[in-house]
């Protein structure tokens, strides 16, 4: 039996979906520099178990960055809140930073949920 190596990649981008189309165009920059990107979309298949394929994403890259953005911060999601902490336990047992922070214009119209 042929066990196949997991993919790796750079870069996580945690999101929400009504940043989706910032971060395709984040995503395509990215790609133009040949850094690879896991991107759910990309990733997920029919039928496939979604939290599997996000927690893989999560522990095979690099670099978790986090969009913060007006929809991310006013949403509180519990999928982004999952993903962010998966992000920070990674982050200390990491010798190195591995969450990148992206400020996205429309932050400063956020209304924090705490």
């Amino acid at each position: 039996m042929h066990n196949k190596e997991p993919k790796r990649w750079d870069v996580f981008i945690c999101h929400v979906s009504e940043d989706e189309n910032y971060i395709i165009q984040l995503k395509e920059a990215f790609v133009r520099e040949k850094i690879d990107v896991f991107f759910a979309k990309d990733e997920l298949s029919w039928g496939c178990e979604l939290h599997r394929v996000i927690n893989d994403g999560l522990r095979d890259s690099k670099y978790g960055l986090v969009v913060l953005s007006k929809h991310f911060v006013n949403k509180c999601s519990k999928w982004t809140s999952s993903e962010l902490s998966s992000l920070h336990s990674k982050s200390r047992l990491s010798p190195q930073d591995c969450i990148l922070p992206i400020w996205k214009k429309d932050i400063s119209e956020a209304r924090w949920c705490v």
